[in-house]
């Protein structure tokens, strides 16, 4: 069988990695890459054997074959302008998360994706991994009866891996013009996983305790709690930690241990309803399962199930693998895992919560509740 062809767009720490991941699956073939500096392309290339171009166009006119899909792992402005010219050029399109800086630019994605007959992927891979699928699975056969409440618990080092003299308007993860923030550039995962499991976001309200970390610029939060009511009834919250853990990725530090084993560090669901609960534990990679006993009025522990077999962002991170599902489901005529219109919901969503979040720093606690459509 011909090996399906595609290219990367950006070649950072994302892109290279995903780069490699792409290559070690036989049934596609990277046509070429891109990326806007010379020095990185030539190296990238050299260490991959992949051609680099500069963009997309010089990519199309010049690589061996041309390619059918596009991964676009790019810094969050730009994810706009070269999802655009992708689904224009006929590419079917897999852009990492957040879809876009603001709504208007996701729309219009959205317009370009149907206008191409082409197909548009957002990275939002926790949905997949073996831990929160097998939750949805449980949801589905009915485990839960019916769900009443879903919690996320996500604490996390800080967010300033740079020298500590680097101003901050360079510290991108800290930049919401750049990163989005700890809402759209990490939080949306959550936010997804939630919608996921409970539908319909109906109203919010964010609650944001003063900063404990100083240095932290005013308008980023180091704590935040979401509350949620969804619009089958359900309720969820969201709680976002990033002054507990130690920070495990600084270049300044000799010790950069797994962040899974990191103390503090830690990704958990609680999933609640009439016939029982789960706790799972992402990062300890396990998941606990009671049981309601309604004739004797007892919560029962049914089991725990493991997944320590597998490489620890199996359990809810592992992009290159969405990546490889989608491009293969594009090789066979097959549509997406999610559309673009679901992942706008989210990120519309998660749009919504930003702007909770900074009204409850000007309020000083909390914001409104407030209604979505």
């Amino acid at each position: 069988m011909e090996r399906y062809p595609i290219c990367v767009m950006g070649a950072g720490p994302a892109g290279h990695n995903y780069l490699k991941s792409l290559l070690a699956d036989w049934r596609l073939e990277v046509v070429g890459f891109t990326n806007r500096s010379v020095e990185r392309r030539q190296r990238v290339a050299a260490e991959t054997r992949v051609p680099g171009f500069a963009d997309l166009a010089e990519l199309l006119a010049n690589a061996p074959r041309r390619p059918e899909a596009v991964v676009i792992a790019t810094a969050n402005p730009t994810h706009r302008d070269f999802a655009i010219a992708a689904l224009e050029a006929g590419l079917h399109v897999f852009c990492e998360k957040p879809m876009a800086m603001n709504l208007p630019d996701c729309e219009a994605m959205l317009a370009a994706e149907r206008a191409s007959g082409r197909c548009l992927q957002i990275g939002f891979e926790y949905r997949y991994g073996t831990m929160t699928a097998r939750l949805k699975e449980l949801q589905e056969q009915g485990f839960f009866g019916e769900t009443r409440c879903i919690d996320i618990v996500d604490s996390r080092g800080h967010w300033w891996p740079d020298n500590p003299d680097t101003p901050v308007e360079r510290v991108w993860r800290l930049n919401p013009e750049i990163g989005g923030g700890p809402i759209i550039h990490c939080g949306i995962h959550e936010l997804d996983l939630l919608r996921y499991y409970a539908g319909e976001v109906t109203a919010l309200q964010a609650f944001v305790p003063q900063r404990s970390i100083g240095f932290y610029p005013e308008q980023i939060p180091d704590h935040v709690n979401l509350q949620l009511r969804f619009a089958g009834g359900c309720t969820g919250s969201f709680s976002l930690y990033h002054n507990i853990a130690p920070t495990w990725y600084r270049p300044l530090a000799p010790h950069t241990p797994n962040y899974h084993a990191v103390p503090g560090h830690g990704l958990d669901i609680v999933i609640t309803g009439t016939g029982g609960s789960a706790v799972a534990e992402i990062y300890r990679e396990q998941l606990h399962l009671n049981q309601f006993d309604y004739d004797e009025h007892e919560t029962r522990y049914l089991r725990s199930e493991h997944f320590g077999h597998q490489h620890p962002n199996v359990s809810h991170h592992n992009t290159p693998r969405m990546i490889i599902e989608f491009c293969l489901r594009m090789r066979d005529g097959r549509s997406p895992l999610h559309s673009a219109t679901d992942s706008f919901r989210t990120t519309k969503l998660g749009f919504a919560a930003e702007n909770a979040v900074q009204q409850a720093i000007a309020n000083g606690w909390s914001s409104d509740r407030i209604g979505l459509d």
